[in-house]
């Protein structure tokens, strides 16, 4: 059995005592230059690593903070794990990271784990949460953000995008240029998708317009999409329009326009949502609502931080702006008009 360095394998070695050798982890400069040199080497040849916990105990915190997002395999939330990486490391600060696999009850355990580690922030990515969930994030007196979503009933710190108004407006740019029979894919109906629907819906009802909203519970990819488009245009062929609530719903829909030998954008129009990196590989090249992911993010970790170095905590609240990103899977009447949309150069603008 290997034996694992400790703390006073360190001191025997470099002929100093444990607290020296403790003294030099959390307070170098109160080490003597010659010494923290020799404790140096000792740490690098054989490789110790200090046990956290103690201090971690003693002084209820652990310069960590805690992320819990929805999916490992979502790009969206990889765009928010390298913000948050990238911000807590320029402060000293670690990353406990977990997933709620969209399960609030998931999400309840895994803030319990988080918060008896003694991390000193929670960062989550939804804001649907258990009730238990809020008492708890509610009372434990750290910095708690909820990112993307618009929260109902705020813990904290809420950097947020208005799906539901981005999809209203958009959706009402698809019918001004013409389009009569927009529908809407929606995966796994987590908050985001929902608001995304809502603004669909809000926008054919006003125009007075059929209600072609499709939604499943399974999670997205390509052969998902594209097999929803196949059912969908197989029931409802009049379909001109189809606005995703991802890209990777929107590139599945596309690969069916091909193997249809449907025209993209002259009788289908096709828009997703995030502007991923892959909608530039796509054919044709894909429309999409570019959002802030990273922005958000590393705004967010600022905050805490800072409100972490004031001992001061309290809400705050930031709505984020999308960007239109241009393709080729709309006309380009729809392309000026949505592009006008996001920029706010029309009266029905984005503010």
């Amino acid at each position: 059995m290997i034996k694992r360095t400790k703390l006073q394998d360190i001191a025997k070695q470099v002929g100093v005592t444990r607290m020296t050798v403790s003294r030099y982890f959390n307070d170098p400069d109160s080490v003597a230059e010659k010494t923290r040199e020799k404790i140096k080497e000792a740490i690098e040849e054989t490789g110790f690593i200090p046990n956290r916990v103690p201090a971690i105990m003693s002084r209820s915190a652990s310069k960590s903070i805690g992320l819990v997002i929805p999916s490992f395999s979502n790009g969206v939330f990889s765009d928010i794990i390298d913000a948050v990486d990238e911000e807590t490391l320029k402060s000293g600060y670690s990353v406990l990271l977990t997933h709620s696999s969209y399960n609030p009850e998931l999400e309840e355990h895994q803030v319990a784990s988080l918060l008896s580690y003694q991390v000193d922030s929670i960062i989550l990515c939804d804001s649907v949460h258990t009730e238990l969930t809020r008492k708890r994030l509610k009372k434990c007196g750290l910095p708690v953000a909820e990112l993307l979503s618009l929260s109902e009933d705020q813990l904290g710190i809420n950097f947020a995008i208005d799906y539901e108004s981005i999809f209203y407006e958009t959706t009402g740019a698809l019918i001004r240029c013409g389009r009569k029979h927009p529908a809407y894919f929606g995966v796994r109906m987590d908050p985001r998708t929902k608001k995304r629907r809502d603004g669909y819906l809000r926008a054919v009802k006003e125009a007075g317009l059929d209600d072609l909203s499709f939604a499943t519970a399974n999670r997205s990819n390509f052969t998902l999409g594209r097999d929803m488009m196949i059912d969908v245009l197989r029931e409802h062929p009049e379909v001109d329009a189809v606005l995703c609530t991802n890209d990777d719903v929107a590139v599945g829909a596309l690969i069916a326009c091909q193997a249809l030998n449907i025209r993209v954008p002259e009788q289908i129009s096709v828009i997703g949502c995030n502007g991923l990196r892959f909608c530039d590989a796509s054919v044709p090249k894909l429309c999409s609502i570019k959002t802030p992911r990273f922005e958000i993010a590393s705004a967010a970790v600022k905050e805490i931080l800072g409100q972490l170095e004031n001992g001061k905590i309290e809400p705050v609240f930031k709505e984020f702006k999308v960007e239109f990103l241009a393709g080729e899977s709309v006309t380009k009447e729809e392309q000026q008009e949505l592009s006008a949309l996001f920029k706010g150069d029309t009266k029905n603008g984005l503010k």
